[in-house]
């Protein structure tokens, strides 16, 4: 979530019993400034806003207070690995920041398909970064501080498709993000909404943990649901459709502390119908100049200028200049404001801890309704 997750986000999240997430990336090359300042800056503060916290919410009850210097975070590190930089530098630049502060979860999507091996090739590393803490060698492997404490890392690979999840597993991800077309962002182009793409991938974790290890598959992986949920009632239903955990993002634009602009704020807040007022395109990118992503991906947003003139038949040239003029003259009209199809369900500005407990509060809430 560029331009909207960062360490305070995070860390509430956290402290409320879910799991938060920062950025990443995207460009791993060397000297780029997000690698080797930026995240390094935010898990620096993530563990110091963190430290002491031994009463995490009811997902963190058997935690111990969180070290002020060392240990696994209760927190997670999102990447987009498309780029080549992501299978030419990652072990280079990132890995050695991953080492030094160990972040819970490191969450990989977006290989490029052409090079099909690079989330493949990004386990690797973090396993060999991770496992080299257990006898305290972190520091010959990855620049960390040495210590013996062990990193205990998860890796989430984030799929769109059924064929994706069993790619991700064979690769050797621990959980599996299943990402329905209901999702805001970017996503598969061609895909399901988690009502059926939830119950066929529990399906084939299932088989293989059924018939154990095959080759160099991982038969105890956790499946996480993403993509519309915006409330309890969404949790409850992904529950109940095979998933172990859920993943919201639209709905944490509009906490207190997010670093989304105002403009995206009150377009999500304003917004209803998310089915008719949200859409999958890539002209939410190619307006902006940004044609970076494969074709494999688009992305949904909240409809916009832009796209209806696309829509029309306006060439994107001409659509790229009134982009630019509107932005140049500040007219946010024109801007894009990612946005899954929940959207019709965020009425309110909230506190990231009160979002994440309220949601949790619902869902078993529904659930107890239905034992």
């Amino acid at each position: 979530m560029d331009f909207v997750t960062n360490a305070r986000l995070a860390t509430e999240v956290t402290k409320a019993g879910g799991l938060g997430f920062i950025q990443g990336g995207r460009d791993f090359k060397p000297g780029c400034p997000l690698v080797t300042r930026t995240l390094d800056e935010q898990l620096a503060n993530v563990r110091k806003l963190l430290a002491g916290h031994s009463h995490l919410g009811p997902g963190h009850s058997d935690a111990a207070d969180v070290d002020a210097d060392k240990g696994t975070l209760p927190i997670g590190v999102g990447f987009v690995a498309y780029d080549s930089s992501a299978a030419d530098h990652f072990n280079e630049t990132t890995l050695p920041i991953l080492a030094k502060h160990k972040p819970g979860v490191v969450w990989l999507f977006a290989p490029s398909p052409e090079r099909p091996d690079t989330i493949r090739k990004m386990i690797q590393g973090l396993r060999q970064s991770a496992d080299s803490t257990v006898n305290g060698t972190a520091q010959s492997v990855a620049g960390s501080s040495g210590s013996a404490d062990r990193w205990d890392l998860h890796i989430a690979v984030q799929v769109g498709t059924v064929q994706a999840a069993e790619e991700a597993v064979k690769d050797g991800a621990d959980i599996i993000v299943a990402q329905g077309t209901d999702a805001g962002g970017h996503q598969f182009a061609s895909g399901a909404s988690i009502v059926s793409l939830v119950p066929e991938i529990a399906d084939v974790l299932a088989k293989l943990g059924a018939n154990g290890q095959e080759g160099s598959v991982t038969t105890e992986v956790a499946l996480w649901a993403a993509g519309g949920i915006a409330d309890g009632r969404g949790v409850a239903a992904a529950l109940a459709l095979g998933a172990d955990g859920v993943v919201m993002g639209t709905r944490y634009m509009v906490a207190t502390e997010s670093d989304a602009q105002d403009y995206k704020r009150q377009a999500i807040l304003s917004t209803s119908d998310g089915g008719q007022n949200t859409v999958k395109a890539y002209i939410h990118d190619h307006v902006q100049g940004n044609h970076s992503w494969p074709e494999r991906y688009d992305g949904r947003a909240l409809v916009h200028p832009s796209y209806t003139d696309h829509i029309k038949g306006l060439s994107l040239d001409e659509n790229k200049a009134l982009f630019k003029k509107a932005k140049d003259s500040n007219d946010l009209s024109r801007m894009v404001t990612w946005s899954g199809t929940g959207v019709g369900l965020i009425k309110d500005e909230l506190p990231a801890g009160e979002i994440t407990m309220r949601v949790r509060d619902q869902a078993l809430k529904v659930m107890t309704k239905f034992r």
